[in-house]
């Protein structure tokens, strides 16, 4: 039986290396192109594990000194091996829904309105009169306005609720509003939007604050938790595949426990993704009161995922961040200092009087705030809260990261301001993909030209400006979720695999630039510097082995590391994923 390598350390007193030459490992990795990111040590060229722990990294083959009878020896040649990715905005039940138990309009994008329709009405016909209809990826270029009477229609009257491609709006059947309470007297929140006919009664659109309060946050509990673990368990298998190891749940939910499959999955082990999940902020409409009651909750919360893990640390499941959805989706609903062309200028989700306010009781509690942001002026009125928080009271952590994410509209300004309070970015590297069929179907169509040619040029611009950054590209709200073709993005601002294709304005990032987003800088954002994100000695093993030396890709077509397949990875030091 091998020992355990840091209670051999105590028992004995030995040095570090008398350890490691008295150990076997449980598994070595050897390769030419044992990428680190540890810049002491760039490359290496063994690696060895005992248990979930790296105990040796070379610069030569001399970890192959801990081979016994039972290690595995994984031997790439000259194909990259390196750490697991990390995504740190990822709807994690949503996305493996999405894949695995709702109906998935996703991949019929760009097909005739007949086609989605028939996909609605034939997922339907194979559910129960009474069962609900939950679905997710209807564009408004094939539903501009989404009618309950035509949904009525189409799944026979069952209670149906079908989110759009930004998962921000929704389409309800007339069942589904009824179930949900909701009429002409429904009282819509502040940030919300919901069309009324002719008649005065809804139409069965509901969108922004609207949607996300009701059916982004009740569709789990329209699910067993036999089906909810499903589905996060679907999420980890297709990520894993791809190199994905860690995760920030990016709205976990705060609404009556949304996040206890996380809870019960990391209990039992089967938690195939190191995560941090987000609460929600769902007050901030100015009542104090109710605010108050909302940041009491949260802290409860926390507590009972803290006592439920045994610790805050937990090596798997943590629980400290709080998203706000500061505004809407961009072209549409991102809080902006000029109107859009069709003559609209939507405010922000929360009252500007007291966001200040609920960010320092927030930060004084020790929570970290993650920020929806797409707009300029939502940055601008942001940062003026967040300077408020750190002004009052006492100042802000710089340890804490607190996050911007998207940041579609930001500037220079804005970057001066977030890097003086220490606020970190999380973006989405394939937004710089001007094909994106949303940036062509809604934003190119509503944004005035002076401000698309300032507009999704955040990558390169924040690469350089000395602020803490990672990588995740919010799935399931696109068909992008695969590292590396979020990283081809990055570095080519062109659709993937085509050279030839239109180049979004604006800076690149470099490789290493954007490896980084998914790697050290999003480990920062979960809080795991010192535990993932790199290989080094005594860093918990979370490996992916590549079919080819990803340098030497980048060197030879840069439009084809999309391209790249992960061979296995490891989470843990277990293999979670290994291709045939």
């Amino acid at each position: 039986m091998k020992k355990s390598f840091v209670a051999l350390a105590i028992l004995s007193g030995m040095t570090t290396t008398n350890v490691i030459a008295a150990e076997t490992a449980d598994v070595v990795f050897l390769s030419e192109n044992i990428v680190t990111m540890n810049p002491d040590q760039p490359i290496a060229r063994s690696l060895a594990i005992v248990n979930n722990e790296i105990v040796c990294v070379k610069a030569d083959d001399s970890c192959k000194t801990l081979v016994g009878s039972d290690t595995q020896i994984v031997d790439n040649k000259e194909a990259t091996i390196m750490p697991g990715f990390i995504d740190t905005h990822l709807h994690t039940r949503l996305f493996g829904q999405t894949h695995a138990t709702m109906l998935n309009l996703f991949v019929l994008d760009g097909q005739p309105t007949e086609v989605i329709e028939k996909a609605i009405s034939d997922w339907a016909a194979k559910l129960g009169p009474d069962e609900w209809i939950i679905g997710g990826g209807f564009s408004y270029d094939n539903f501009p306005e989404p009618t309950k009477e035509r949904l009525d229609e189409l799944v026979g009257g069952r209670p149906a609720l079908i989110s759009d491609n930004t998962q921000h709006n929704g389409w309800y059947s007339s069942k589904a509003l009824k179930i949900l309470g909701v009429d002409d007297n429904w009282r819509v929140p502040k940030g919300g939007y919901m069309p009324l006919g002719e008649d005065g009664k809804p139409t069965g659109h509901l969108r922004e604050k609207a949607h996300l309060s009701l059916g982004f946050v009740e569709q789990h509990k329209l699910y067993s938790f036999e089906t909810q673990e499903k589905s996060v368990a679907a999420a980890a298998e297709l990520l894993n595949a791809v190199g994905v190891t860690s995760a920030l749940e990016a709205a976990g939910g705060s609404k009556e426990g949304s996040d206890d499959v996380y809870v019960r999955m990391a209990k039992k082990g089967t938690l195939n993704l190191r995560h941090e999940v987000s609460g929600v902020f769902w007050g901030g409409k100015g009542n104090m009161d109710e605010d108050q009651a909302m940041i009491d909750e949260l802290v409860a919360r926390r507590e009972v995922v803290r006592k439920e893990m045994g610790s805050d640390s937990h090596n798997f499941l943590t629980m400290n961040t709080v998203k706000f959805a500061i505004d809407g989706t961009p072209g549409a609903y991102a809080h902006m200092e000029e109107p859009y062309l069709d003559g609209t200028q939507p405010n922000m989700n929360y009252g500007e009087d007291n966001l200040g306010w609920i960010f320092e009781q927030l930060t004084e509690r020790g929570f970290r705030i993650m920020l929806h942001v797409e707009g300029d002026a939502a940055i601008r009125k942001s940062l003026d809260a967040l300077e408020y928080a750190n002004d009052t009271g006492k100042p802000l952590d710089p340890k804490a990261r607190h996050i911007m994410t998207h940041l579609d509209h930001v500037t220079p300004s804005h970057l001066s301001r977030m890097k003086n309070l220490n606020i970190a970015a999380q973006i989405q590297y394939h937004w710089g993909d001007p094909a994106d069929p949303y940036y062509q179907a809604v934003v190119k169509k509503n944004v005035p030209q002076f401000i698309l040619d300032n507009a999704f040029n955040m990558h390169g611009m924040l690469a350089n400006s000395g602020i803490e950054y990672g990588a995740g590209p919010d799935a399931p709200t696109s068909a992008v979720y695969k590292p590396f073709e979020g990283i081809e993005i990055a570095m080519t601002r062109q659709s993937i695999g085509k050279p030839e294709s239109e180049r979004m304005i604006g800076q690149a990032m470099t490789f290493e630039q954007a490896l980084y987003g998914y790697t050290m800088g999003s480990a920062k954002l979960m809080f795991k510097e010192d535990k993932i994100g790199s290989l080094e000695e005594g860093k918990l093993a979370d490996i992916i082995v590549l079919d080819r030396d990803i340098h030497a890709q980048v060197e030879k077509n840069i439009h084809k590391v999309h391209e790249t397949k992960v061979r296995a990875t490891y989470l843990d030091g277990k293999i979670v994923y290994q291709a045939n």
